[in-house]
């Protein structure tokens, strides 16, 4: 296998993370009265403004686009985001707990707000350098907490790598772990 194939194999693992996170629920606030709105889910009927209701992100993000709606929860503003980059830093022998899809989330933090880059991309690497190490020492992932879907097929593909070079290496001898 190329290492073409294998990275195409990884993207594709991450895309279906992607599709996971635009079909999960997301919750938004109408600003503006509705007789109707007809979704594949189902049709919801006189929608006034204000009204909170749960839909799929991909839907969501039409409504908001179309302002109709603006987003319930909070976007990754630069607050959040020094949070978690100075708890990454302060714990160094392990994993942090991010929101779930943080990588996917910060995207929409990006387009809104530069100042957040540097710091995200602290973030990015001192996760990184986490899992590397943790990949390179065939720490089971059971063992390894706080992985966010995207982490986890980064992981697994990692510790795959890893166990094929030592396998190379030690001349056929296989680790079990």
């Amino acid at each position: 296998m190329s290492v073409q194939t294998v990275v195409e194999e990884f993207r594709q693992a991450l895309r279906r993370v992607e599709v996971g996170f635009l079909n999960s629920l997301d919750e938004v606030t109408m600003v503006k009265d509705l007789p109707k709105l007809s979704l594949p889910s189902g049709v919801f009927e006189n929608i006034r403004a204000g009204a909170n209701i749960r839909v799929q992100r991909w839907i969501s993000e039409k409504l908001v686009e179309r302002e109709l709606a603006k987003p319930v929860s909070g976007a990754m503003d630069l607050k959040l985001i020094l949070q978690l980059r100075w708890r990454e830093k302060s714990i160094q022998a392990e994993l942090q707990p991010l929101p779930e899809y943080f990588y996917l989330k910060t995207r929409e933090a990006v387009s809104g707000d530069h100042e957040i880059i540097p710091h995200l991309k602290d973030i990015y690497s001192l996760r990184l350098s986490k899992i590397m190490s943790f990949a390179a020492k065939r720490v089971p992932r059971s063992m390894v907490e706080n992985l966010t879907a995207e982490e986890k097929i980064l992981y697994d593909c990692l510790v795959g790598v890893v166990n094929a070079w030592y396998e190379f290496i030690e001349g056929g001898r296989r680790d079990e772990r």
